[in-house]
């Protein structure tokens, strides 16, 4: 229960990431390309983010089943 918790968790945290990373658009939908760069940037520091939650969903995954 506790994992699952912390999952979720992570889980939210993570999609509100991706979220603010997400470039603005105009009322007719096009993407302010000044807001990309930033964007990309951004996406490089969420990288690091996501291997860490994919290695400790392994670990506890492995130390659920001992």
């Amino acid at each position: 229960m506790a994992a699952a918790a912390v999952t979720l968790v992570v889980a939210i945290l993570i999609y509100n990431s991706v979220v603010d990373a997400l470039p603005a658009t105009d009322a007719a939908g096009a993407i302010n390309f000044s807001e990309v760069t930033p964007t990309i940037e951004s996406a490089f520091v969420l990288a690091p983010v996501a291997l860490i939650v994919l290695i400790a969903a392994i670990v506890l995954r492995q130390i659920s089943s001992l």
